[in-house]
Order: structure tokens, then sequence, then C-alpha cells
């Protein structure tokens, strides 16, 4: 494909000009929510409940470990009309977010190209904020080969995943990056695909085939080789001092465990770490129940990452963005039913979906699988603090959450991924 018609089809194409956004000219001064409480970092022992850190071990990829908190700011929501509209993102909003998150003890941040202008945000709050908080104090989390929405937009050529970086480093006001994963993957995977349904047959001993998850494993087409080309790259950035680890990030966990042990079994060494989304939910817990342990067992993954507790918004109120892709499955009808029972029972379901989320869940090895939440506004990093203190402690509505686990199970949608 022509680097012409890949600048038509990948609007963030890292060969397209960059947006001029201005850096933040000054700190605004402190409101209300500009600082977490004590009761939303603290335990009842006033011991700081984010005080726990995650060692990714030296042995799994040098040259150092990985610190992370049990919650990640995702920064999709400093992405235009993601989550949030344009002029949020362009405001100073994302700048009292980053800083609130700091203060909670959120020391680590998930964005990707793909959430233009993110990574431009991002990098403007940081340098804003960097006599309080420097460098070594918080953990960069991007992304690389998505680039549009299409699948054309999913450029995995090695020239096009190390110029990602370099902007990526750019645009962050950094020399190093602590992890880049291949973003959505799944887009240029070969076959076999994942179709909707549960994910956990394909653990299975009569699933694993039809999932490309028994041996050998090895690549299945130019597809994955394209993806092993990329980690490739990312190796050798990590080799040049400007990646700290690195890993795939996608949707399906039959592809992204496939995927792992391909890279495994291909270079001998594992994938430093992964992360799924939308797969330790109180709609599907797929990870917990089976995924975490075949990439950390099967695939030596170092650490695994979870995303969207809420499933991308669809365990809210509100049900989420109109282009979400659950929308007109039974998954989405079964989530309004959830949302009426929690207003019957006196809460709301992304009150209930987030003490389940948050509820922490641990590989075998001890570490922490950390937790990536995306927050629009100030309210929301609060309601995060407030949801990880009650998951692990004793006021989860658990009445509550066993009557909205039955609803899917009776929708049949309990562990069906989109």
């Amino acid at each position: 494909m022509s680097a012409v018609v890949d600048k038509e089809v990948a609007p963030y194409h890292p060969d397209l000009p960059d947006e001029v956004i201005p850096p933040f000219t000054a700190v605004p001064e402190d409101g209300e929510l500009d600082s977490p409480k004590a009761d939303e970092v603290n335990d009842t022992a006033g011991e700081d409940i984010l005080a726990e850190t995650i060692l990714v071990q030296p042995e799994v990829a040098p040259p150092s470990s990985l610190a992370l908190p049990p919650i990640v700011l995702g920064c999709a929501p400093f992405g235009y009309g993601i989550y949030a509209s344009k002029s949020n993102v362009l405001s100073s909003l994302p700048l009292r977010i980053v800083r609130l998150a700091l203060r909670a003890g959120i020391t680590a941040f998930d964005t990707a190209p793909w959430y233009h202008p993110s990574e431009i945000i991002l990098g403007h709050a940081l340098s804003a904020l960097k006599d309080e908080y420097p460098r070594e104090s918080y953990t960069l989390i991007t992304k690389a080969g998505k680039f549009g929405q299409t699948k054309e937009g999913h450029v995995y050529e090695p020239e096009v995943i190390r110029k990602s970086v370099e902007r990526s480093l750019r645009r962050l006001q950094t020399s190093y990056l602590d992890v880049v994963y291949l973003h959505d993957f799944e887009f240029v995977a070969s076959p076999p695909a994942c179709p909707p349904g549960n994910p956990l047959l394909a653990l299975t001993p009569e699933g694993a085939a039809s999932y490309g998850l028994s041996p050998p494993y090895s690549p299945r087409g130019p597809g994955d080789q394209s993806i092993l080309d990329c980690l490739s790259v990312l190796r050798e950035l990590q080799g040049e001092g400007k990646i700290r680890k690195i890993g795939l990030a996608g949707y399906p966990l039959p592809v992204l465990l496939r995927l792992s042990l391909v890279a495994l079994h291909t270079y001998g060494i594992p994938v430093d770490i992964v992360q799924s989304y939308a797969h330790q939910t109180i709609q599907n817990s797929s990870l917990e129940e089976g995924y975490l342990r075949a990439l950390t067992d099967q695939a030596k993954v170092g650490q695994v990452m979870n995303a969207a507790p809420l499933a991308m918004g669809i365990l809210t109120t509100s049900g989420g963005p109109e282009w979400h892709p659950a929308r007109g499955t039974p998954i989405f009808g079964a989530t309004r039913q959830a949302a009426d029972k929690c207003r019957e029972m006196g809460t709301t379901l992304e009150d209930v979906a987030c003490d389940f989320g948050y509820r922490t869940v641990r590989q075998e090895d001890g570490r922490i699988v950390p937790v990536v939440i995306g927050c629009k506004n100030l309210e929301e990093v609060h309601m995060s603090l407030r949801s990880y203190q009650r998951a692990n402690g004793q006021g989860a509505r658990r009445d509550v959450e066993e009557q909205v686990i039955k609803i899917f199970d009776d929708a049949g949608v309990r562990h069906v991924s989109w």
C-alpha cells in the first residue's frame, strides 16, 4: 500500500503534519474538586490504598522494572468527540484531571495516537506539572499501529511503527516511553477471526483448535507476520532505550492469547505486557475466569492489564456513546434491564459495575492486574477513587451485584463478547 493511500485512509498516520495545540500557560488554582478526599485515598487505618506497586521482573524484558498503580488513568477522553467534546479537550480540564490523578496516587497514564489529540494534551499537562511531578514519578503508556477506524487505518509497517513511536516521544515531551502496545492488532491478524460469543469456549479442548489455540504456535499468514515484524521494531526501540516494555493491546481474548503464544514461540521471548478491555466487568469477566492464567502460564506474559471496567460506557445509566459496538445486540438490552434494577434498588449501574471492576485481581505471581479507566471530568476521578475504596473494602452492594449478574445470565449474555 502506498504512503499516499495510507494518508488518505489513516487520519492520524505519523507522516501527516501534527496539529498545533498551544501548551498550558498556567496551572489553574485549586477548586473544591481538585484534590482527593482523605477517605478516597486512605483505608480505615490511614494507609494509602493506591501505594502498592507492581514490578515486572527484570528477566521478562530488560532493562528496568515497571511500577504501576492499581488504577491507570485512561486518556481517551482527551480525544476529540470520543467521550468528551472538543471544547472540553481544549480547555484546562485535562490538566486538572491529570493533576488530581497524580495527587491521588494514580501515577500511570494510557494514551494512543488514535485518541487524537490525547498524546499532545497529556504531554502539555505533564509538562505544566513537571516541577511538582518530574518524569520519573509517573508511567507513560501509549500505542502504535492504529491510525484510523477502518481496517485500512491499521498500518502495521515497521517504518510506520518507528515513526509513530518517535512522534509519541515528541508529543509526550519525554526521552522514553514506559510501555508501547501494538494497538488493536486484531484488525490485521490472520485468520481465524474471533466471532461474537463466549471467549471461554476457546480455552476448552474442543474449541482450542478452531481459534488457533493449539500447537504449532506459528504465524498463520501475512497479517500475523506483520504483527511479528512490528513487535521486532518495538524490541529494537527498546534496545535503544526509547521504550521500556512492549506489548499487545486489543479486544478479542482468543486472538490476544494466540498472538502472545506465536510471539513467544517465534522469538523465544514473551511479550512483556498485554491489555484487553471490557473483559473484567460485571457482564463479562472472562479475563479472571480463564485468560489471565492462560496468558501468564502458557504465553509467559509478564504483566496483564484490564481496561474499561464500564465496558466503554454501556455499563452506565446513560448507556454510553452512540458508536458503541454492542448497541443493537442482546448485551445492550440486558444492560438497560440492569440499569433499571439498580435504580429500583437505590443505586446506579455505574456504581455497581465499578465496584465489581475495581475489585483486586491478581496474577498467580501476586502482581495486581491494574485497571485502566477514562475520566471525562473531576467528578469521575473522585467516583473512581471511591469505587476502588468500596470494591476493596466493605461498602460494595453485593446484593445488587448478584441481581445484575442474574440479569446477564438470564439474557444469555454473561461472559459474551460483542
